[in-house]
């Protein structure tokens, strides 16, 4: 099973929908993790942060992308 590790904290669920749709463009396979909360009350995510995972194996490759982008 793969581990996956934190690439980076966004402040809404959109910013990391958009950085997660990228990376998947470029063959990374990502996740999204939030509290579910953050649907109804969207100051938690500004508090808590929205984190965008990647596979270990492609977490630097990530990093890189995301700067680059």
């Amino acid at each position: 099973m793969s581990r996956y590790e934190l690439v980076e904290v966004f402040s809404s669920r959109a910013e990391a929908g958009v950085a997660k749709t990228y990376l998947e463009s470029m063959g990374i396979n990502t996740r999204i993790v939030a509290d579910d909360a953050d649907q109804l009350y969207p100051s938690i995510s500004a508090v808590k942060g929205v984190k965008l995972l990647a596979k270990t194996e492609d977490l630097e490759k990530a990093k890189i992308l995301l700067k680059e982008k």
